[in-house]
Formats: C-alpha cells, structure tokens, sequence
C-alpha cells in the first residue's frame, strides 16, 4: 500500500508531519505531488493553488517560496486551527526524512501546472537536483507521459504514467513509454471483471481505503494500491484463509 499524499483523513495532505506519521506506523511506499514556486523552490503540494491548504488563493508558480512558507498550512476547512503550526513542506525537507527512513520508497508526481510554467527541463532539474541524496529511494511519475519521456533520457529512476484516461489512445501512449509503473484512478477502470492490460508495469490503483476493495483490486491484478487511511490499513489483514 501506498500513504496517498501521506494520510489526508488525519493531517493535512502532504504535510511532513504527516509522512512521518504514517513512516512510523509502517507505511514503506509514499506518494508526494511537488509544485516550483516563482523562484524556483520545489514545494510539496497537490493543487497548483495554496487555498485549500493555507486558505489564500495564491497560484505557487507565481508566488516566491518566502512568502508561501510564511503561511499557516493546515488545511483549515479541514482541521481548523489543529495544525495551525504547520507550513507548507520544502522537498528538501522530504529528502532528509527518506534519509532517515531508508527502507521507505517515495512516488513523487510532477505536476501539470508547473511543468507548463516552467518547462519539463527545468522542472525537472530542480526536483532531480533536489532529490539527488535520495534517488534510490525514489520513482518520478506524472499524468504528463511527455515529460516522462524526458526523463527517461535525463536519469535513470524508475517512471510511473499516471493515465488521464482508459482508452486504447492511452494503452498505445503506454505500451511506447514502458513506465515502470502505471497509476490509474479506480473511477477510470471498466467495470469488472474486465482485465487490467498487460505490460511492462506495476499496476498502481488510488484511492482505496476499504479493505474490501483492496481485496478486490489485488485480485484483479493490481500490484499496488494508493490509500488515505494507510494506518489504519496496515493493522487489518487484507488477506484471510490460503493468504495468510
């Protein structure tokens, strides 16, 4: 299983205090979304805005890192005032905890927004030269199949696509990539008991946070899944009977 944004039912979404959590009850894989700000500083964040986290709307690529890290980023709609103390998580900062955590394996997504402000090579560049400590821990995925093409060329790190949609367009963008691994979002999957393709990958399934499902994913063919709630999974058996 895979602590999806860290575990977002429990602290804010990619929060270091959140990775480490779920570090500690022990998570082994993580999945973590990365922005660049206006100055080029690699941020931990899902949403090309800071609203839902710091309850400002400030687009991160166009905002410098001083003034986004001095923002409480606690997710107040969420949690209100409880992680007030919280900031906005440099990648950085990341890297020093998968240093300390060196059984652990990070998924880190590069993130549309970013990408088109910036530019694949210097995006890139930066989340590379950022990670560079940690590159054995660590797999580069994205939605954009294009810049993982590039990075097929600029490193030698294992690639997840994550697929924008379930048509053969995208088996044959797939099959020409090879990532390592291919994410896709359980609402794009066919209906069971329709196969999941064949290929050179990893299956990767977000979000599950049922056992039940996972069970049923698993089955399918699934090799991995993304979860919210990964603390809480990991003290139930997914498996019973010949599994065990």
């Amino acid at each position: 299983m895979i602590a999806h944004r860290g575990e977002p039912v429990a602290w804010p979404e990619n929060s270091l205090a959140g990775y480490e959590s779920v570090l500690r009850a022990g998570a082994r894989f993580l999945e973590t979304d990365v922005q660049i700000t206006a100055d080029g500083v690699p941020v931990l964040s899902h949403d090309p805005s800071l609203l839902k986290i710091t309850g400002r709307d400030l687009v991160i690529t166009e905002t410098a890192y001083r003034d986004i890290a001095a923002l409480p980023s606690g997710y107040p709609e969420r949690f209100g005032t409880a992680f007030a103390h919280l900031r906005i998580s440099h990648l950085a900062d990341f890297v020093r905890l998968l240093r300390r955590w060196p059984e652990a394996r990070a998924f880190v997504e590069l993130k549309h927004a970013s990408l088109r402000a910036f530019g694949t090579e210097r995006v890139v560049s930066i989340v590379l030269d950022t990670l560079a400590d940690v590159l054995g821990q660590c797999t580069l995925i994205s939605f954009e199949d294009q810049a993982l093409h590039y990075c097929r060329k600029a490193c030698q790190l294992p690639l997840g696509w994550v697929l924008p949609e379930w048509s053969q367009t995208s088996r044959d963008r797939a099959l020409a990539l090879a990532p390592e691994y291919l994410f896709c979002n359980r609402t794009r999957l066919p209906s069971e008991p329709a196969p999941l393709w064949e290929g050179p990958w990893c299956w990767v399934v977000y979000a599950l946070n049922e056992p039940d499902a996972i069970r049923r994913m698993l089955a399918r063919g699934a090799q991995l899944v993304e979860t919210d709630t990964i603390s809480t999974l990991l003290e139930t058996p997914l498996w019973v009977g010949p599994h065990d």
